[in-house]
């Protein structure tokens, strides 16, 4: 019984050092944002899947909106719409935040994602 505690015991710290070694590798959202920023400086290049992440987003945005909606409402939708694209996340959340007056004045008007992504120069 002691050789059991003693070997859970083992694995339950081993796997919390673990855990605690993956954490300090994640990079933060502001450190996602100035690796991007410096790779569009040394190329000049929008990273790919940029197009289709803001594509991807303003679509699912412009669906839930109409005449009724307010620029509150349009906001809260902004913060929460990356939380579903998956890997992309990142991007997503950059572009939001980027950008964020402009978009919800741009999904306020008729235009189309494309259009939109177009606007604030991510396509």
């Amino acid at each position: 019984m002691l050789r059991f505690i003693v070997l859970v015991t083992l694995l339950v710290s081993s796997v919390c050092a673990l855990q605690r070694e993956m954490d300090n590798d994640v990079l933060t959202e502001k450190e996602l944002e100035e690796i991007y920023a410096e790779f569009l400086a040394k190329t000049g290049h929008k990273l790919p899947g940029m197009c289709w992440a803001c594509k991807w987003a303003m679509g699912k945005i412009k669906k839930h909106v109409s005449v009724t909606t307010n620029q509150g409402d349009i906001r809260k939708m902004l913060n929460k719409v990356c939380d579903d694209i998956g890997f992309l996340k990142f991007l997503c959340k950059g572009i939001v935040s980027r950008f964020l007056g402009t978009l919800i004045e741009e999904i306020s008007t008729t235009d189309d994602p494309a259009t939109i992504c177009s606007n604030i120069g991510v396509c």
